[in-house]
C-alpha cells in the first residue's frame, strides 16, 4: 500500500521545513532514514531506525503541526515506531515509503562572553562529514550529532568509551566544530585530561585558581578526552567534580571520553561516576572488514594516492584494530612506494610495506587460514570442527558456523564459493546469508562484539 497524494505532499513539506532548520549532518543521520507509514485520524505514523532516533523526534511537534496546517489544514499529531514495536500490519509500508522525514531543532542558549579570548584547541579537520560511519560507531555518531544539534539537552553528559584510534577524538572535535559553525560566539573548549591536570596544577601553584575557574566554569561546551587519566589524582577529580556540577546546572553541554565505561572507572569516586549516567553512555567498537575498506578509501582520497582495490582489501584483512593503524599502514605504504619508486602499489608492495609496522598491529597471513579460524571459533564455542563443517543444524552448531564463515570472509581473501567448500561443500549463497546475519547482529549485540574481539585476539 502506497502513500496518498496528500500524505506525500505533507511529507515533502516536513522534509522541506527540516532542511531549512537543520544542519546537513543531523538531517542526513536522523531525517533521511525515517519514513512516513500513513496518516490516520490526523495522526502521522512515522517509522524510525532506533530509540536514539525516537528521542530526537520527540521534540518535533511544532514541525509536524506546521506541515499539517499548511498542507492538510488540520492539526496533525504523530506516533513513532521502531522495528521492536511497530504494528505488523504497517510494516510492509516501511519499505514502500521512500521519502525521508525531518525535524526542527531547538536553538541552543549559550552564555556569550565575546570580550574573553578562549583557545578552544579544536582540530578543524575533524568534522561529521569526513567521519566514516560503520556498524561499530553508528549509535555514537548519532548521539554526537544530536548533541551538536541540541547542546545541553537530553544527552548531557555524553560519555563515549572505546579503545584507542576508533574515532572518539574525531567525534568530540566534530561536535565542537559543528556548534561553532552555527554559533561562533559559543564558549567551546576541547582538552585532553592530561592538559586539564596541567592547567589545574599550574593554576594552583601560581595562585591563579580564579583564572582557571573563569575559563572552565563559564563554558558552553566542555569536551574532555581520556578521563581515565584522572585516576588517583584526588585534587583534579575534586576540581572536575565542581566544574561538572557548575556546567551541568547552567545547562552547558559536557562530552567525556574514556577507554572504558563509567562503571569500570574504579579509581573514581562514586559521586562522579554516577553523574556520568545522567545523560547517555555509548561505545565505539573496532570496525569490521566493510568499514575498514570504507575508511581506507576515504583516507586514500585524503592523501591523494592511487591504490588498487585489491591492495586495499589486503590491508583491510591484515589490520583489524582501529582507524589510526589503518592510516598508519597507508602512510607506510606511501613512504615505501616513494622510497623505492614503485609505480604500481600491488599486494606484494603492500606486504613489504606492512612488514615495517609493529607486529601486534597485524593479522599475519600465516595465522589467518580458514582452518585456524574454524579451530579457534570451535574452541571458543566448545564444539568440534567436525560438527562445524557437518550438515548438522542445531543452533549451538549453526551459530558458530556462521561466525566462522563471517570471520573467514573478513580476515582472508577467499571467495564465497571457496569458503563454502571449507564447510562441507556448501553453496556460496549460504556463506552470503551467514555474513549478512552476523553483520546485522554485530550492529546491536555488544556481547557478540566482545566475543568477536576475543576470537580475533586469540588468532594473533
Amino acid at each position: 500500500m502506497t502513500l496518498t497524494q496528500n500524505e506525500l505532499k505533507f511529507w515533502e513539506r516536513v522534509k522541506e521545513l527540516a532542511q531549512n532548520n537543520l544542519g546537513q549532518s543531523p538531517y542526513d543521520y536522523f531525517i533521511e532514514p525515517a519514513k512516513l507509514l500513513e496518516i490516520t485520524e490526523n495522526d502521522a505514523k512515522i517509522y524510525l531506525e532506533s530509540d536514539l532516533h525516537r528521542d530526537f523526534w520527540k521534540k518535533q511537534e511544532d514541525l509536524i503541526k506546521t506541515a499539517g496546517f499548511e498542507v492538510l489544514g488540520a492539526p496533525i499529531s504523530f506516533s513513532l515506531y521502531t522495528a521492536d514495536d511497530i504494528d505488523p500490519t504497517l510494516y510492509d509500508r516501511v519499505e514502500a515509503a521512500s521519502i525521508a522525514s525531518a525535524e526542527v531543532s531547538e536553538t541552543a542558549t549559550f552564555i556569550t562572553k565575546s570580550d574573553v579570548k578562549l583557545k578552544n584547541s579544536l582540530n578543524d579537520k575533524y568534522t561529521f562529514s569526513n567521519f566514516v560511519q560503520g556498524d561499530g560507531n553508528r549509535m555514537t555518531l548519532g548521539a554526537a550529532i544530536a548533541v551538536a544539534n541540541d547542546p545541553g539537552g537530553m544527552y548531557n553528559p555524553l560519555f563515549i568509551y572505546g579503545g584507542p584510534g576508533l574515532g572518539k577524538t574525531h567525534l568530540m572535535n566534530a561536535i565542537g566544530n559543528e556548534i561553532l559553525s552555527t554559533n561562533p560566539n559559543a564558549r567551546v573548549k576541547y582538552v585532553s585530561s592530561e592538559n586539564f591536570v596541567n592547567d589545574y596544577v599550574q593554576s594552583s601553584r601560581k595562585n591563579q585558581m580564579q583564572e582557571f575557574t573563569d575559563e572552565y566554569r563559564t563554558l558552553d561546551l566542555l569536551l574532555l578526552d581520556d578521563i581515565q587519566f584522572f585516576a588517583n589524582k584526588e585534587g583534579t577529580i575534586n576540581e572536575f567534580f565542581q566544574t561538572f556540577n557548575t556546567l551541568h546546572d547552567k545547562g552547558a553541554q559536557i562530552v567525556i571520553s574514556s577507554d572504558r565505561p563509567p562503571l569500570e572507572l574504579n579509581e573514581f569516586q562514586e559521586r562522579l561516576t554516577s553523574r556520568f549516567g545522567w545523560g547517555l553512555t555509548t561505545d565505539i567498537t573496532a570496525p569490521n572488514y566493510e568499514d575498514r575498506m570504507a575508511i581506507l578509501l576515504n583516507k586514500v582520497d585524503e592523501m591523494a594516492i592511487k591504490v588498487p582495490s585489491e591492495t586495499l582489501s589486503y590491508i583491510a584483512s591484515r589490520i583489524d584494530s582501529n582507524v589510526r593503524d589503518l592510516e598508519g599502514a597507508l602512510k607506510n605504504l606511501k613512504f615505501y612506494a616513494d622510497t623505492y619508486h614503485v609505480e604500481t602499489i600491488n599486494v606484494d608492495t603492500a606486504a613489504k610495506a606492512l612488514n615495517m609496522l609493529e607486529s601486534d598491529k597485524l593479522m599475519h597471513d600465516s595465522d589467518i587460514s580458514s582452518s585456524k579460524i574454524q579451530e579457534e571459533v570451535a574452541n571458543f564455542y566448545k564444539i568440534s570442527v567436525a560438527d562445524m563443517i557437518s550438515k548438522k543444524r542445531p543452533k549451538e552448531i549453526a551459530y558458530p558456523r556462521q561466525i566462522a564463515m563471517y570471520l573467514i570472509r573478513e580476515l582472508t581473501n577467499k571467495s564465497l564459493p571457496a569458503i563454502g567448500k571449507e564447510f562441507g561443500g556448501r553453496d556460496h549463497t549460504t556463506v552470503m546469508y551467514a555474513q549478512s546475519q552476523i553483520s546485522k547482529k554485530m550492529k546491536t549485540d555488544t556481547q557478540l562484539q566482545k566475543e568477536m574481539d576475543t576470537i580475533k585476539s586469540n588468532l594473533r
